[in-house]
């Protein structure tokens, strides 16, 4: 018999860790066609009546046994062979861990490595299912597609002890996604392996967030580098709890940039979360979390107005209050049904009211709104091992949600092109929804292959929408040129003489009920070929209610993995596939309310110079607004479901202790994206005054004609260099050029749609974004937060509507569309915290009283997010706003 020196077991993963450990009297005591091993959890503790089953090649199941009262297994193989040991326990990941047996030694599958037993398995916090192979001299399957090491991962412990702005972790991790993979309705969220809208418990109560895990599979909707995926905590069979509190006060923070004085703000969080058992049983469970939001803020207004004595220059710049609450919980219940079907049931409540909100900027507060979001979800998610090689998950969600916008003032609303946008918000509406999501997917190994297939319904919904948007009307005001192209009289002249250059207003019917339907299937296999090389193949199917025909799409998708070096564990890594566009339901509304003209929303354009000495204030003097023909929403006739082409490739290698760099290059394409063009706009032979049907006004149709491309380079790592510094960060180049910025947006000239070739919205090219912790176990640790990024474009305008549609985006002439650059975006953020044992008991389940302090924009760099862009505004190119400035945050936390 072979015999084993003893090997010592530290193995991390952020998916699963396996290893081997024996000693010679072990290994001279054990059968040679014995198995035998210890099932531990991601802290180390032992995990005892976890299932343990012994499948032969076939599926049949060869041998059955439970770990003991400290995590030990054993069980006898009938023959020498391949075999799969399937281990699983309820609220952790079922874990396949294929083996060989020969005579008088057992190896890891894929042969060719000794692996010394007994065995040290770890299972990972359940999210959805993940099938693990192991290398036999290593702590990972280095070619499994979920490895991918070119991602973002932040843990628990990371949420804890990094410096997130009032825990929104959302918000955090969202630096690491990539526009470019984000569709129309944006980028996409998992919650626990379903699509959802947002978080449903507290950020204590969050598991594990990640970005790009497996970016390419056809399992999920979005591309890898255009999803956040959140694993939520499991409910736990001891008791535990977290208390986080965090405040913030204006005294303890830098001034805005743009704010005449520093204004009265603060901030306070409550939140949390408790678990255990139901009345001490060990096959229920419960975990619930909480949190409260109290902000009392402001927003900064930096405008120009109306000259007065008292202001002689015009320009405005004044805080508002903009006070918001926020109040969310959630209650989740689990169950152990036999040895084979777990379940929980939850439901989460969220309320957010927030007053004053849209102002800023050049929006003054009059026009602003009081709003209220109001949800409900409840979910039931079902767990059944059909077998020790099949594995089915399904889930079913259940959504309410509404929305409601209050104008602060109730006026038209006025827009001065350059200057302030103010009378009224006109923002008036209610918006309900009940929405049903379905998810089901089977995992089935057996041999070399791992299938995965499925099947979903995001969106089942009816939604009800009662509008009166813009029901008083809006005016702009815009400059008035000569013919040299010099400013005759300007925006703010025309709006002092009541001289607009447009009107709009919506009237009619203002009930509106549609519904959005969404749902999808996907199959893939992970086959692993040899030791060294696995490939993924999947595909896709997509089919929503939006368009008219051409409603569904077949999405393929390839991955791959090369082990260059197992020892350094360098491995190559590729991919592509194709991905459908969803649009959100905003289209869809838009063509309930206009493609009949239901709602009646009409445009007037005027001439400021043709107006009478007391001008057209109200509109009603120069025109009878209810004989102007209706807009017009339509789909443009056969239209085809846009998609991208994403396709890259990766070369990670592993650094220091347990750290990875990764250097990625990737392409995307856009084909059939969307925008909007007036197919009625006034014609060139009229000089744009005359529509081809004057029986409409705007006809808006949804084009899927534009396109756009770009490529990107990152320089990424993650995980632990040494044992002072851990984190992730990414550096990033790329370039996207486009001829559209969406299904919302008009071209310059409606006859002209294709010359509008330029930088994407969304072009940065140097983009800088890392979390690091610094001695992370120390009194004197230090973490950080650096993300910094060349700016986004802009487009200079002319403030003038010289085609005649209403749409005032008119460019000076030889001026392509995204021709300017915002300034660079720099932010450092800070933070020190401990956690002190508040009992003599010092271990890691003991209870702990932690403080934290955090500085925010350290630096306090003035992070421009807009200026003006109308050329002949007095203020052209001058910053309007800007992000906050430096925050302080104090945190205490309380563990147990």
């Amino acid at each position: 018999m072979l015999r084993f020196s003893a090997l010592a077991v530290a193995l991390l993963s952020c998916s699963i860790v396996l290893s081997a450990t024996t000693n010679d009297s072990d290994a001279k005591s054990q059968p040679s066609n014995t198995v035998h091993g210890v099932v531990a959890d991601p802290t180390g503790a032992i995990v005892p009546n976890a299932q343990v089953n012994l499948v032969d090649a076939d599926g049949a199941v060869a041998g059955t046994t439970t770990s003991d009262g400290v995590g030990n297994f054993q069980m006898a193989a009938p023959h020498p062979g391949i075999f799969t040991l399937v281990i699983s326990e309820p609220g952790f990941e079922t874990v396949h861990f294929p083996v060989t047996i020969k005579p008088n030694v057992v190896l890891a599958a894929p042969a060719a490595h000794v692996l010394a037993a007994p065995l040290h398995i770890t299972l990972p916090i359940a999210a959805v299912a993940t099938n693990v192979r192991v290398n036999g001299d290593t702590d990972e399957d280095l070619t499994a597609s979920e490895e991918n090491h070119d991602s973002a991962v932040l843990t628990s412990n990371e949420l804890k002890e990094l410096p997130i702005f009032d825990n929104d972790y959302i918000g955090a991790m969202s630096a690491f996604l990539d526009d470019s993979a984000s569709g129309t309705g944006g980028s996409g969220l998992m919650v626990d392996g379903v699509e959802a809208n947002r978080s449903p418990v507290s950020p204590s109560a969050v598991q594990e967030v990640r970005i790009n895990q497996d970016p390419y599979s056809a399992r999920y909707y979005w591309p890898g580098r255009g999803q956040m995926e959140v694993i939520t905590k499991s409910a736990a069979d001891k008791y535990h709890g977290q208390f986080n509190f965090s405040f913030r006060d204006n005294s303890l923070n830098a001034q805005n940039a743009l704010a005449p004085s520093k204004p009265y703000e603060q901030r306070r969080i409550y939140e949390g979360h408790v678990t255990g058992p139901v009345f001490s049983s060990k096959r229920s469970s419960f975990l619930g979390s909480f949190s409260r939001a109290e902000e009392d803020l402001n927003s900064v207004v930096n405008a120009v107005v109306v000259p007065t004595p008292d202001n002689p220059t015009g320009l405005l710049q004044a805080n508002v209050p903009t006070p918001n609450r926020d109040t969310e919980f959630s209650a989740r219940l689990a169950h152990q049904f036999g040895d084979k079907h777990s379940a929980y049931a939850q439901y989460s409540y969220e309320e957010w009211t927030g007053q004053n909100q849209g102002v800023g900027g050049q929006t003054l507060a009059s026009a602003a709104y009081n709003g209220l979001w109001h949800e409900d979800d409840t979910v039931i998610h079902l767990d059944s091992t059909l077998s020790p090689i099949l594995l089915n998950q399904f889930s079913v969600v259940g959504e309410h949600t509404m929305n409601r916008h209050t104008n602060v003032v109730e006026a038209p609303r006025v827009n001065v092109a350059g200057d302030f946008s103010g009378g009224s918000a006109q923002s008036d509406y209610l918006s309900t929804e009940y929405n049903f999501r379905i998810n089901d997917m089977v995992t089935w190994s057996r041999g070399r292959h791992t299938i995965k297939f499925g099947a979903g319904a995001p969106h089942i919904s009816r939604r009800a929408y009662n509008d009166n948007t813009n029901a008083l009307g809006s005016y702009t005001f815009g400059p008035t040129l000569n013919s040299d192209g010099s400013v005759a009289a300007s925006a703010l002249d025309n709006y002092i003489d009541n001289r607009p250059s447009a009107f709009s207003q919506n009237t009619g019917d203002t009930h509106f009920i549609y519904h959005q339907q969404e749902m999808g299937a996907f199959i893939q296999d992970q086959w692993k070929i040899n030791d060294r090389f696995s490939i993924t193949p999947g595909i896709r199917y997509d089919w929503q209610n939006f368009l008219a025909e051409k409603r569904l799409g077949f999405a393929p998708r390839v991955s791959f993995a090369y082990v260059i070096d197992e020892d350094s564990k360098t491995v190559l890594r590729g991919g592509g596939g194709i991905y459908y566009d969803r649009f959100g339901s905003g289209p869809i509304l838009d063509l309930v309310r206009y493609e009949n003209a239901r709602r009646r929303a009409v445009n007037i354009s005027l001439d400021p110079a043709d107006e009478p000495v007391t001008g057209c204030v109200p509109v009603s003097d120069c025109t009878a607004v209810t004989e102007q023909p209706a807009n017009l929403a339509q789909l443009a006739p056969n239209a085809a479901i846009p998609y991208q082409m994403q396709y890259g490739l990766s070369i990670e290698r592993q650094i220091g202790e347990k750290a990875t760099a990764v250097v990625s290059a990737y392409s995307a394409r856009g084909i059939h994206e969307f925008r909007s063009v007036d197919i009625n706009a006034p014609t060139p032979e009229s000089g744009y005054a005359e529509r081809p049907d004057p029986n409409f006004g705007i006809i808006r149709q949804m084009q899927p004609e534009g396109f756009f491309e770009g490529s990107g380079l990152d320089v990424s790592f993650r995980g632990r260099v040494n044992k002072y510094f851990t984190g992730f960060g990414r550096y990033t180049f790329s370039h996207y050029d486009s001829n559209t910025n969406g299904i919302g947006w008009f071209p310059q000239n409606q006859y002209a749609p294709n010359d509008e070739w330029g930088r994407s919205n969304w072009d940065r090219r140097h983009r800088v974004s890392m979390y690091a912790m610094v001695n992370p176990k120390s009194i004197y640790n230090i973490a950080a937060g650096i993300f910094a990024n060349t700016g986004r474009p802009w487009t200079i305008t002319t403030g003038t509507d010289d085609y005649g549609d209403s749409l005032f985006n008119t460019r000076p002439d030889g001026v392509e569309r995204n021709s300017e650059t915002l300034p660079s975006y720099v932010d450092l953020d800070l933070r020190w915290g401990h956690d002190f044992p508040i009992t003599a008991n010092h271990d890691e389940e003991a209870p702990r009283l932690g403080f934290s302090a955090g500085a925010f924009n350290l630096l306090n760099h003035e992070n421009p997010y807009s200026v003006d862009t109308v050329e002949t505004s007095p203020t052209f190119g001058d910053v309007t706003s800007v992000g906050p400035p430096r925050r302080i945050q104090l945190g205490m936390r309380l563990e147990f």
